[in-house]
């Protein structure tokens, strides 16, 4: 079937008739994972988790991901996650006719508002995966229903947003710059003590979870309450319960298990935190 539909797949078997037809000719047609050959890497996996490990995110060298395509000219470059073909070629069971993934020049329909001075024309990564993962009635939902599959999906595609976030961040840092860091006073007040160092590190914005200044906003806030309200009374904690109706009912509707949709956990928990919130 992939054969017949996937014009990705279609590619590797042209790859395979040149080299039938000429053996002396070179072809090649990479699809490579940046790790050593080890013999345990294709053994089953005993747990329901899926991890990852991004090699290389230390750097500040933007080389792509780990599809790397050959040119005309011989060059071997790594396609980015943003380039059309990468999630069909990094997924062909979820994507079997080989569309298109996400591209940056995707508009939004035009809603007919124009209350915004500055409202976004183009749809971005995290809308675009989003919307890829909801289950709908006039489509079957390969994502959803590929198991193990849609575990790494959610994995790789969280990682491509944060990767886009950061890269948005690294390439605007004159203007975050110029809100964050106007004087050596303000440097001072974000806990920079060396002063070479000050304009050379990338500063994260507020808006990104986990970094200094996000932690230092929630801080902040919880203060503020404090001396509004006073010390609280109770440390009140709420934990998942995969075996809730709301969610086994649900999954074995489907003929899968609890660990196969995450992202229903997530949902379920989410609507019952925010519940208990209100409460």
């Amino acid at each position: 079937m992939i054969d017949d539909n996937n014009v990705l797949a279609k590619s590797f078997r042209r790859v395979i008739d040149f080299v039938h037809n000429d053996v002396n000719l070179y072809f090649s047609l990479r699809l490579s994972r940046h790790r050593c050959i080890d013999p345990r890497v294709y053994n089953t996996p005993t747990t329901d988790e899926i991890a990852t490990l991004i090699v290389g995110d230390m750097s500040n060298m933007d080389v792509g991901r780990d599809i790397i395509v050959k040119k005309s000219s011989g060059q071997l470059f790594r396609l980015h996650e943003k380039h059309k073909a990468f999630i069909p070629l990094q997924y062909p069971l979820i994507f079997p006719f080989g569309e298109n993934g996400y591209q940056e020049q995707i508009p939004i329909r035009n809603s007919g508002s124009k209350s915004r001075e500055h409202e976004r024309s183009r749809i971005s990564l995290r809308e675009f995966i989003a919307f890829r993962i909801q289950e709908r009635n006039v489509e079957f939902g390969n994502i959803v229903h590929s198991r193990r599959l849609f575990q790494q999906f959610l994995v790789d595609a969280y990682t491509m947003v944060e990767a886009q976030r950061l890269s948005f961040i690294r390439l605007n840092q004159k203007t975050i710059r110029c809100d964050i860091l106007q004087g050596v006073q303000e440097a001072m007040n974000q806990g920079e003590t060396n002063s070479p160092a000050i304009g050379k590190r990338i500063i994260l914005l507020a808006s990104f979870t986990g970094g200094m200044m996000y932690m230092f906003n929630n801080c902040q806030d919880a203060m503020a309450i404090w001396k509004t309200f006073g010390y609280p009374d109770l440390f009140i904690t709420i934990t998942c319960n995969v075996n809730w109706s709301e969610i086994h009912d649900f999954v074995t509707s489907k003929g899968l298990t609890v660990a196969d949709r995450p992202d229903i956990i997530y949902r379920v928990f989410k609507m019952k935190l925010d519940q208990m919130m209100i409460d």
